[in-house]
């Protein structure tokens, strides 16, 4: 061997030289995650934007940004052919997100016993593999994103796979056999996956940029010519925008579902699918009360491992390590500068990659070598106890979930069948329109949720179709004064009530439903008709 190969060998990860983990042991650890979060499944829809996203899935509509066209084109069909095999719609969607859930930990363990087997060699690897796994699989903040129509457990398999395909392409790029044509095919791979990956979270930019710096120091180093990979690249990265069409078709049609804040125009278009409407979020940590609890509670103790093992990394691991634990570190610290009041679910990809790569740092060193048997014991305990207290929490979460179901459905079956507008100011006025748009229930009542109200567009749209302003003698309130913007939703509501039809205030946290009185003096008298 001459001397640059010597040196470009030494450069190689070193899982370039160990025959890989076997594949049927990943499916298996995909097969039986898919089981485990079946069984967990929320049978109906579920807050947050669980109701959004099971009518998105089921009506083909357009979620909120960034929009996730290719999620909800292949979601369905996936959500489509299940309902036609006699599943409930609100079933099918959560069972879209179980199914992304699976094939995020199917490739999680194939990343991570590709990486344990220098070390330990192929089949013991795919064994150890699935003990970190085990740890974070059942975690109650990830059982939430597999057990519910949300979009983040397919984010996860995309890191997953990202990932995956980043140690792939570091192999190919740091060796010395590699065809001219397979390097620019890695390339072209690539560039596909980080397309996707635009498409569908923005914050994929998180794994995408140290992966693919790691990918530019290693063709550097090869020799190979920077040009035409990364024009392959892009020509791979373009094919998954063109499912930006899908938006500019929302934009341009009202359609039945439909985020409201969507304007017409190219400029709604990049508003919408870069997120522009939750950047003063950017640069604060703000989680609500109960968001604050669950991460110190569920992700706090695991999250320390990952940032742990990550720093192990960072010191001592090869080019693809040290990328994949730079996106780990990254990752979280863009969750403590993303001031949204539900941050949780966005700790998850340092989460489910920090965990296993703590695993990996841990399994070269000799104390742990030396410790085998019962450390091994004491994961498995760890596992044991995570599983059994995820599955109670997620029990709990399913019945309180059913239990909203059914009050939302006994509320909804008091309204009496006829045009009137029922006021909800929450996100899960979804739910209620589910009740109508995918059961055909009382289809003449007119769900508002008055704060979409204030959006140009569907301003625009609610007066064309009612021939009522809403907005009458009100001025917009600044976002940081809530008394204002409460006097906002009340002045509304006032200007619905000057209207023939019936005005109904919707009020599950009481619970009761009350119709404002039209009396001549007050529009804002209220009778009670729990």
């Amino acid at each position: 061997m001459s001397a640059q190969r010597a040196a470009r060998a030494s450069r190689a990860p070193r899982a370039l030289h160990t025959a890989a983990p076997p594949t049927l042991a990943s499916i298996a650890v995909a097969v039986v995650s898919l089981l485990a979060y079946l069984a967990l499944l929320s049978p109906v829809a579920g807050g947050k934007d669980g109701g959004e996203f099971v009518l998105v899935l089921a009506r083909l509509g357009l979620a909120h940004p960034t929009g996730y066209p290719l999620y909800t084109i292949l979601g369905h069909g996936f959500v489509t052919a299940l309902h036609a095999a006699g599943a409930s719609w609100g079933w099918a969607a959560n069972a879209w997100s179980a199914l992304g859930g699976a094939v995020a930990m199917g490739l999680l363990h194939a990343l991570f016993a590709r990486l344990l087997a220098p070390t330990l060699g192929p089949g013991r690897a795919a064994a150890v593999a699935v003990l970190p796994l085990a740890c974070v699989a059942l975690n109650p903040v990830w059982t939430n994103e597999t057990t519910l129509a949300e979009i983040t457990s397919w984010h996860l398999a995309w890191v997953a796979g990202a990932s995956l395909a980043a140690w792939r392409a570091a192999r190919v790029l740091a060796s010395d056999d590699a065809s001219v044509i397979t390097v620019r095919a890695t390339a072209l791979a690539w560039g596909l996956l980080l397309g996707v990956g635009a498409m569908h979270h923005t914050s994929s930019v998180l794994f995408a940029l140290p992966l693919s710096g790691m990918m530019l120091v290693l063709a550097v180093r090869s020799r190979h010519s920077l040009v035409p990979l990364v024009g392959v690249a892009l020509v791979g990265a373009a094919l998954p925008l063109l499912s930006l069409g899908y938006v500019a078709w929302h934009a341009s049609h009202d359609a039945a579902v439909r985020w409201p804040a969507l304007e017409p125009g190219l400029q709604g278009i990049l508003d919408h699918v870069t997120g522009a409407q939750y950047r003063g979020f950017l640069g604060r940590f703000a989680p609500s009360p109960s968001q604050a609890r669950l991460i110190a509670t569920e992700l706090a103790a695991p999250l320390c491992v990952a940032v742990l093992g990550a720093l192990a990394m960072l010191r001592r691991g090869d080019a693809f390590t040290r990328a994949l634990a730079a996106a780990v570190l990254l990752q979280t610290a863009a969750c403590f500068l993303y001031g949204v009041p539900d941050p949780a679910s966005y700790f998850l990809p340092s989460l489910l990659v920090g965990v296993p790569l703590a695993a990996v740092a841990l399994a070269s060193t000799a104390w742990v070598r030396r410790l085998g048997v019962p450390l091994t014991a004491a994961v498995l305990i760890v596992a044991t106890l995570a599983g059994v207290h995820g599955i109670t929490f997620a029990h709990g979460r399913v019945r309180a979930i059913t239990g909203l179901d059914s009050l939302l459905r006994q509320m909804w079956a008091r309204l009496p069948d006829e045009p009137a507008f029922v006021v909800w100011d929450d996100d899960m006025s979804y739910l209620l329109r589910g009740f109508q748009l995918l059961e055909g229930d009382k289809p003449s009542l007119i769900v508002v949720a008055p704060r979409t109200l204030t959006y140009p567009h569907e301003y625009a749209r609610f007066m064309a179709a009612h021939g009522i302003d809403p907005l009458a003698g009100l001025t917009a309130p600044r976002p940081d004064d809530p008394e204002a913007q409460t006097r906002m939703l009340d002045g509304i509501e006032a200007n619905l009530n000057r209207s023939a039809l019936p005005v109904y205030q919707f009020l599950p946290q009481i619970p009761s439903i009350r119709r404002l009185n039209k009396s001549a003096d007050t529009d804002t008298t209220m009778t009670s008709a729990r």
